[in-house]
């Protein structure tokens, strides 16, 4: 297979090697000349931890040794699932191969913030720690109609450990929040690694939704990781979801994508 080229935004590949660090502090890592296999079959269930990443044009592999490797990986490991991931015009090259393969396709546009920060939310938006964000993952994975997988105990038990310690263990972690009582009820985690940092986990329970909610604690995190001036502050949104045009309204740009594939256990 002829080597995938294209020119590529900076910020784009360091928005990358960002979430391969992330990947690389929790769990086993395994580098190849494709790019690397993120392992953590103790929670086999929770893909994000369980997962082969092409890096560049992935060594020039063809995609079915590519899925080969991942069956070999990660079958090896015990973890039923697989997941590639593969960056930018890699992605749009193999993604119908690893369609006829049985693999489901997604996209994933990494945007990056822009310009000045967001005008300060309308509700209040407070610091939370890490207890009271799980109790309010075990809710939103138990019961949202966005997240049916939750209904099963040891996904939600597995996903529930994955952000127990997934975003602490490899950055400094900041979960911005908003609460009804002693509830949260909205959020966004705030992570920082260096000159670089990334919101992620944007989530707005079901009940909640069309407060302005999801936008408040996006914004936050967003003001909150500017203030500290990072050479790069990235987000990442699901191409065909409503989030990203909300992203974009808050000053980030796409500057890039990731194609993630996915055959269920």
């Amino acid at each position: 297979m002829t080597a995938t080229t294209t020119k590529t935004d900076p910020r784009f590949e360091r928005a990358l090697a960002f979430e391969r660090a992330m990947h690389a502090a929790v769990g086993r890592v395994v580098t190849a000349d494709w790019g690397q296999a993120f392992l953590h079959p103790e929670i086999g269930r929770c893909h994000e931890e369980n997962v082969l990443w092409g890096i560049g044009d992935a060594g020039g592999l063809g995609t079915t040794a590519l899925a080969a490797h991942a069956d070999r990986l990660m079958g090896g490991a015990g973890v039923a699932h697989r997941r590639i991931l593969l960056e930018g015009a890699t992605a749009d090259a193999r993604r119908g191969e690893l369609v006829a393969l049985g693999y489901d396709a997604a996209r994933h546009v990494y945007l990056a913030h822009e310009g000045e920060a967001p005008a300060a939310p309308a509700v209040e938006v407070r610091e939370v720690a890490i207890d009271a964000l799980l109790r309010a993952e075990d809710r939103y994975l138990a019961s949202d109609p966005d997240t049916p997988y939750g209904r099963d105990d040891e996904v939600r038990a597995h996903l529930l450990e994955h952000h127990r310690r997934y975003g602490s263990a490899g950055a400094d972690e900041r979960i911005l929040a908003v609460t009804d009582g002693d509830d949260v009820v909205a959020w966004a985690k705030l992570w920082t690694a260096g000159d670089a940092a990334q919101v992620e986990d944007v989530v707005c329970l079901a009940e909640y939704r069309g407060n302005g909610y999801g936008r408040a604690v996006t914004a936050a995190a967003t003001r909150a990781a500017l203030a500290a001036d990072p050479a790069l502050l990235f987000i990442v949104a699901d191409a065909d979801d409503w989030p990203k045009r909300l992203y974009e309204r808050l000053g980030y740009r796409p500057i890039g994508h990731v194609g993630v594939f996915t055959k269920p256990g």
